[in-house]
């Protein structure tokens, strides 16, 4: 295989220019998780068949003198003429500079240089905070699922997340189907229904199942209503 190509570092993420800062640090993220660890892959294939070759001119008859040359890695040399010994860790800083350590930012800096794992971790933490107005060391539980349909006549959804559809069980008796079913059947359940005649609905669950919740719009008792604007939400 051909030795392969270095992938180009993005842009840094700079605070300074607030403009680029939140798509450069998402490009880093995309170029630390997922392009540079293929390319760690590539290289790391590149020189097991160079390791190969490498045994294989050594069974040949020209492997080079082994004293000294403890924890070195044999490959062959540029001009596949004979094989060589060398430093793994020349090897990999040579193909891959940007990981020598003296170029990863202090995570304790506020000044931002190239970009380390640990400070995007931080600016996506505090993009959260910001984002959702959040105080305090509380977690954070994000909505399962969530819709908004129309219970009346024919049940039509108006928006909604991982909901794949409404069955429409009888009057005021609605399954709400979700497209990816939750870890199980422990979860929060949140409705309200009314309409514009300004009369607002409980909404009681009835059965809870990890791909499905089922549920009445109800005044009380026995008295079920279809409404026109009903609103489900689930946390897990």
């Amino acid at each position: 295989m051909a030795k392969p190509t270095k992938p180009t570092p993005p842009d840094r993420a700079l605070r300074s220019n607030p403009s680029t800062f939140s798509a450069n640090a998402e490009a880093w993220i995309t170029y630390q998780w997922g392009t540079f660890p293929d390319y760690i892959d590539s290289t790391a294939d590149f020189v097991d068949e160079q390791a190969n070759a490498a045994l294989a001119a050594a069974l040949g008859g020209d492997l080079p003198v082994i004293t000294g040359q403890a924890l070195k890695l044999l490959r062959v040399n540029a001009g596949e003429t004979a094989a060589e010994f060398v430093d793994p860790a020349t090897v990999v800083l040579a193909e891959a500079p940007e990981l020598s350590q003296v170029q990863v930012e202090n995570p304790a800096s506020t000044v931002f240089g190239q970009v380390s794992g640990e400070r995007l971790s931080q600016a996506a933490e505090a993009k959260i905070v910001d984002r959702f107005n959040l105080t305090g060391t509380a977690p954070t539980y994000a909505c399962r699922a969530w819709v908004n349909f129309n219970g009346t006549g024919t049940v039509a959804i108006r928006a909604s997340g991982n909901v794949s559809s409404i069955t429409d069980n009888g009057s005021g008796d609605y399954t709400v189907n979700f497209t990816t079913a939750m870890p199980d059947a422990d979860y929060s359940f949140t409705g309200s229904a009314g309409s514009v005649d300004g009369l607002n609905i409980m909404c009681v669950p009835t059965s809870f199942l990890a791909g499905s919740i089922r549920f009445l719009a109800t005044t009380g008792g026995n008295t079920k209503t279809d409404k026109t604007h009903i609103c489900i939400s689930i946390f897990r």
